[in-house]
């Protein structure tokens, strides 16, 4: 998918069973179709019940039963139907006779049977029923009167004592819940009291965000096509809300029935955007929750309520996650930088902090974080529903999709022009926050500490940065005039004159002594940054240092970086006049107020204090 692409970053390092697993197709399955919907409304008669039976296609033993069941309970001549799906790589059995099959051939999942099957229209009230639930001729009956009103499900037990009582929503970016913490494994006869406990009248009337178990009916006015999610219960879910939404009505838990199996969980980036579409819903219960283990193939956990009223802490516990990968690959990467410098600023401020790169985006103890930060950058990562959730797109814009935002309880962006289109497009609020400096690295007495900087920067035209496997245009634009200048990186041997070579690879404190030596700065962007008002960190970085840079045209710069010592070449003509020796500068003193200014209001510790309050404000929205 689209979201997993990853391209490569430039890497200079001076250049700012309690799980189940997902599986696979099978090959027994012969590619089945899926059905991703029916063309128009579909047609409903007012008055009689629909019963849909979807079945597995290696669990069609119960079918006849569950045909005799319908007959019985609605007439000779019910609406009985059937659709046979492939889940879990499930091999294809011989399907029975005596069924209603509506189509001879199994179809991918059980969103795609659910359409199959409604696709020619439906009676007053649709009941949707799968073959691993036994029910009898009043089960349908009691399921059918719940569907005349709106969404209805059974409650549901497994044969290990588990619940499934309807799905709660607790967080953005976390996997609905349902009450299916398991019990000591019953026997038989344990488990027909729970089901007779549940029937007898006395169980209090329920309403659930959603349905997650295929034990429902719903009226057939309000019906719509189920998604074809890998993951049934997020199908489910996504459908019957959808339906409820058009009810105006809660879904209801009535009842109670057993079943003898359940799809394994299969979770990938479409299950997760169709949860995170419920980011603003109001929350069951508590909100509180704690993390469960990560379900393969991409990280989003379920979830359980945690105790209400935990106070928030002064010192909280965060996790960056940045997309560099681990070990000296990833060592040099601007990722690294950045978060190390945004870790310090938040321990200056009493918290605890610890920066995951790419492996480590899911951990087995990430129940412990209260804040996880994704420094958005290449990498898609899944928020944690045992934390506060705080998304900063630094970089890559282009890549974050309106549903990755809903994941989130806060996104900031670096460049305010991009924020402003995603939170219209999105109706996510995506807050402005620029990147930052770290004045303790980059200051205007930095050039003072290196006479091997003095002679050799002072007073050049500086760049540094890797060539990105090409020349950039800002530099090639620089050659062309005739600019004195001095590039640092790796890769220009033979795009720049030997004249111009500098270090291969400059430490940070050396980087910084270049900008403050340098009578210019050159700077350029990738298109999408530039076009979402992202100032690059280098930017920043020289006016710290007392610099001054030239840079390639950026949205909204001016808005905010309205300073003498920032100019924006639009043409190598201009980049001609800014370059030459004779343009006039602000004096080194201006400079310096300008560095300190620069200091004060764009250092990672004025960030980290936004941060850390939108993480506060968070914690006690969530669990208020």
């Amino acid at each position: 998918m689209a979201i997993f692409r990853r391209r490569r970053r430039d890497a200079t390092p001076s250049d700012p069973d309690a799980v189940q697993e997902a599986r696979h197709p099978s090959a027994t399955a012969a590619s089945p179709v899926r059905v991703a919907g029916f063309d128009g409304p579909a047609e409903v008669r007012q008055i009689g019940v629909t019963v849909l039976l979807v079945s597995r296609s290696d669990r069609h033993d119960r079918l006849p039963a569950m045909v005799t069941a319908a007959r019985t309970a609605f007439g000779p001549e019910a609406d009985v139907r059937a659709v046979a799906y492939v889940a879990d790589a499930s091999p294809l059995l011989p399907s029975p006779p005596g069924v209603p099959w509506v189509r001879p051939d199994a179809v991918d999942g059980i969103g795609s049977a659910v359409n199959a099957g409604v696709g020619g229209g439906v009676r007053g009230v649709l009941v949707v029923v799968d073959s691993t639930v036994g029910v009898t001729d009043q089960d349908l009956q009691v399921l059918a009167e719940a569907g005349a009103h709106g969404v209805g499900q059974a409650r549901v037990w497994l044969a290990d004592g588990s619940a499934r009582h309807g799905a709660r929503l607790l967080r953005p970016g976390a996997l609905p819940w349902s009450d299916d913490s398991a019990s000591v494994a019953p026997g038989d006869e344990e488990l027909r009291q729970m089901v007779l406990a549940a029937r007898d009248g006395t169980a209090p009337a329920a309403t659930v965000f959603a349905a997650d178990q295929p034990a429902l009916a719903m009226p057939g006015r309000a019906l719509v096509p189920a998604p074809c999610l890998p993951d049934e219960r997020t199908t489910l879910s996504a459908w019957s809300r959808a339906v409820a939404d058009r009810t105006d009505r809660d879904v209801a838990v009535v009842w109670a029935l057993e079943r003898s199996a359940e799809a394994g969980r299969t979770v990938d980036a479409a299950t997760v955007d169709a949860v995170s579409a419920w980011r603003d819903r109001a929350v069951d219960g508590t909100g509180s929750v704690v993390a469960g283990p990560p379900l393969p193939p991409w990280g989003a956990r379920p979830v359980a309520p945690a105790s209400p009223g935990v106070p928030a802490a002064e010192h909280l516990a965060w996790s960056i996650k940045i997309a560099a990968p681990a070990g000296p690959e990833g060592d040099g990467w601007g990722d690294v930088h950045f978060a190390a410098e945004l870790a310090g600023a938040l321990e200056r401020l009493g918290q605890r902090v610890r920066i995951d790169r790419r492996d480590a985006h899911v951990r087995d103890d990430d129940d412990a974080d209260d804040v996880t930060l994704v420094i958005r950058g290449l990498d898609r990562v899944p928020p944690n529903p045992a934390s506060v959730n705080l998304l900063w797109v630094i970089s890559h814009p282009d890549d974050v999709t309106d549903t990755e935002l809903r994941t989130f309880d806060r996104a900031f962006a670096a460049g305010p022009v991009w924020a402003a289109a995603a939170t219209e497009r999105s109706g996510v609020p995506v807050t402005t926050l620029l990147q930052a400096t770290d004045p303790a690295v980059f200051r205007p007495s930095a050039a003072a500490t290196s006479a091997a900087a003095a002679t050799e920067d002072a007073g050049r035209v500086v760049f540094v940065g890797s060539t990105r496997g090409t020349s950039r245009p800002v530099v090639t634009d620089a050659v062309a005039v005739g600019a004195d200048l001095r590039v640092h990186g790796p890769g220009w041997s033979g795009l720049v004159p030997a004249g111009a070579l500098g270090e291969s690879s400059l430490p940070r404190a050396e980087v910084a002594r270049a900008y403050a030596a340098a009578r210019v700065v050159l700077n350029d962007h990738w298109p999408d940054m530039a076009a979402g008002g992202f100032v690059s960190n280098r930017v920043f970085d020289v006016l710290a240092s007392g610099g001054v840079v030239v840079t390639d045209p950026v949205a909204g710069l001016s808005g905010v970086l309205d300073l003498p010592t920032v100019a924006v070449a639009r043409s190598r003509e201009e980049l001609a006049e800014l370059l030459d020796p004779a343009h006039p500068w602000p004096s080194p003193g201006d400079r310096a107020a300008i560095a300190a200014r620069i200091a004060a209001e764009h250092s990672f510790d004025a960030r980290a204090r936004v941060l850390l309050d939108a993480a506060r404000a968070e914690r006690t929205r969530l669990r208020g």
